[in-house]
């Protein structure tokens, strides 16, 4: 649940999944042997947080809507012992605390490229006398971290603890990252959520009658990330901190962050994901303005758009802006969060009345449930998208001056509460009917995605997709029971009013109709991006086509594109082959220098895995326990 510690652990099978074992361990034995021959003592507990591959719901967070992601074997670890008194001159290179009370903080990196660095923070303050580096620097993430959590921690202290103890007068960290930079995989999400549990743990806050829970470990992680520049909307952190083996987690931004974990159901043969980097990164500061910018303005433009024509009252300069989720919510009678004064109407558009005579529904038709929400909504409201934004020549796009004629103000005024970051349309024209279709179809195939998994979740009560119960005092995370009990894939519970309902001929495949129900959803989410966001790119394009046409069952960008990794289902028998096949014919054409490392870094099979964990270290000697 939400309000639950960070776990504790002392086993590496209760971090990873057997097949991730093996290899796994030889690596942590690594780091374990480096950090003694760096320091001359122990590895006391260990900080690991994972990356994460979004399985489908691409570039619809900030817009409100749901995403499927989950965290994947390649992680952050930071390594770290603490002593309560300095070095004493025993190690010329870590510096000694400048006065009573402050601590000093020694950083260094399996890598070589990245270089050591130390600072000095007092641990009972909140933060304010550390600054980070004025260039960006490795350990940048790891100072957000550490200035985010300490904040937090301030915040939140009890009058009962108003003068902490102080912090150990030395702290010594190894850093050792799997994650791809510049992959899509957020290697600096983990960076900073692992960060924050290091120092959440060395301030004694992780446990305890005033413990600092998961929900505000996520919290602290997407504020700590802001300091470095990286606008997040939440779905990295959350899935680094609350996934769990052999789920995706459901996670929902409106009218507050929150996810579900669902499992993944068991087929024969079994499947993975298999995560394909592009080994291309889109400079954002250079693009951002043509790409991820840009995309954000047409999507606000779009809400304004759709809010007045759905009579819904906006005031386009106040802030924050309306999302499409939260017009959604609003013209359903859903209580949503104020993203601007909304008020809604009794009537509806005049558009909406039918212009003929209706029928009332037959006994035999197929009716929506009566708590109908979710992927229903979206469904009406994508025909309501279609008549405020499409129509001929508007895929086009429209212009600064069309757009506020259309929302009777003035451009420039609009131009100025809207594009608050520097963008530049191509042609000065905004894609906005072509890039809202992509958002509200992207979210339906998450709905979808969820209704698979929900429809054969092994839950000790039927769960429909859509309304998922919840007792007043449930937490957001969805309990299930363990893999070992799940049921056999064609006995699975079916939701009545699924669109993607597992009922199949006697004699077909239901793991292979699953399967490619599944597929089918990521290859439409792949085809969405390309054709209506237009935020792939010719290699992404290329590994796509590449791994549809040696087996995988689907296969999409994942991240925010423009280069960056795509994320592939595959059979697990034809996983060995997929990787040849996909090194062959990209890596080895495109990048024929390769190191096999590197070609390991880039091409890789993966499952869901545990979200962030500290493991404590019981061969540590306890003169030297924190």
């Amino acid at each position: 649940m939400e309000s639950s510690p960070l776990p504790l652990v002392n086993s590496l099978d209760e971090i990873y999944t057997p097949a991730a074992l093996v290899h796994e361990g030889e690596r942590w034995n690594k780091v374990f042997e480096k950090f003694q021959r760096e320091y001359g003592t122990p590895v006391q507990k260990v900080s690991r947080a994972p990356g994460r591959v979004n399985i489908i719901g691409e570039h619809i967070d900030y817009c409100g809507f749901s995403v499927l992601p989950a965290a994947i074997e390649r992680d952050v670890l930071i390594a770290f012992s603490t002593d309560p008194v300095s070095e004493d001159g025993k190690d010329e290179s870590i510096p000694k605390p400048s006065k009573p009370g402050k601590t000093v903080v020694v950083l260094r990196n399996t890598e070589e490229k990245y270089s050591p660095t130390a600072f000095e923070v007092d641990l009972t303050g909140n933060g304010d006398d550390l600054a980070l580096p004025e260039r960006h620097h490795w350990s940048s993430y790891f100072i957000a971290g550490t200035k985010g959590i300490l904040a937090h921690l301030v915040k939140t202290r009890s009058r009962n603890i108003s003068t902490p103890k102080p912090g150990p007068a030395l702290v010594r960290i190894l850093v050792d990252g799997t994650v791809p930079e510049g992959s899509g995989l957020s290697s600096s999400s983990a960076m900073t959520t692992a960060s924050a549990i290091a120092i959440l743990e060395i301030s004694g806050r992780r446990e305890g009658e005033f413990q600092v829970g998961r929900s505000d470990v996520t919290n602290v992680a997407i504020e700590s990330e802001r300091l470095v520049g990286v606008n997040s909307g939440g779905m990295d952190q959350s899935a680094s901190v609350f996934s769990r083996p052999m789920h995706l987690l459901h996670i929902e931004f409106i009218p507050q962050l929150k996810a579900r974990a669902l499992p993944l159901p068991q087929t024969d043969p079994p499947f993975s994901f298999v995560i394909a980097n592009t080994l291309v990164t889109s400079n954002k500061k250079l693009t951002a303005k043509y790409h991820y910018n840009l995309r954000v303005v047409e999507c606000r433009l779009g809400a304004l758009l759709l809010a007045k024509f759905l009579d819904l009252h906006v005031d386009y300069q106040t802030r924050p802006f309306p999302s499409y989720k939260t017009l959604v919510d609003t013209y359903f009678g859903r209580k949503a969060p104020t993203h601007g004064p909304i008020r809604s109407n009794s009537q509806r558009p005049e558009k909406l009345v039918p212009e003929g005579a209706t029928h009332p529904a037959l006994p035999s038709s197929r009716l929506p449930p009566r708590n109908a929400g979710g992927a229903h909504e979206l469904r009406t409201m994508m025909g309501l998208v279609g008549q405020a934004l499409g129509g001929p020549g508007m895929e086009d796009g429209m212009t600064w001056e069309q757009v506020a004629e259309k929302l009777e103000v003035d451009a420039k005024e609009l131009e100025k509460a809207v594009a608050d970051r520097e963008v530049e349309p191509k042609d000065g024209k905004f894609k906005i009917w072509t890039r809202a279709r992509h958002v509200f179809s992207e979210a339906i195939r998450v709905y979808e995605f969820k209704e698979l998994l929900c429809n054969t979740a092994a839950t000790s009560q039927r769960a429909t997709p859509d309304a998922i119960p919840d007792s007043e005092n449930a937490g957001p995370i969805l309990e299930t029971s363990a893999r070992e009990s799940l049921p056999d894939l064609p006995s699975a519970p079916l939701d009545p009013y699924s669109t993607s309902s597992l009922a199949v001929p006697n004699d077909a495949d239901p793991s292979k109709e699953l399967l490619e129900k599944m597929g089918r959803l990521m290859n439409e989410s792949m085809e969405s991006c390309q054709r209506d966001y237009e935020c792939s790119c010719p290699e992404l394009d290329e590994l796509a086509s590449i791994a549809r046409k040696n087996g995988a069952i689907g296969s999409r960008v994942t991240g925010a594109g423009w280069g960056g990794a795509t994320v592939s289902l595959v059979r697990e028998p034809d996983v060995p082959a997929f990787l040849k096949a996909v090194r062959t014919e990209y890596y080895n054409k495109r990048y024929p220098d390769l190191t096999e490392k590197e070609l390991d870094d880039a091409c890789f099979a993966t499952k869901p895995e545990n979200g962030a964990i500290l493991y404590e270290n019981d061969d540590a000697s306890p003169d030297h326990a924190t």
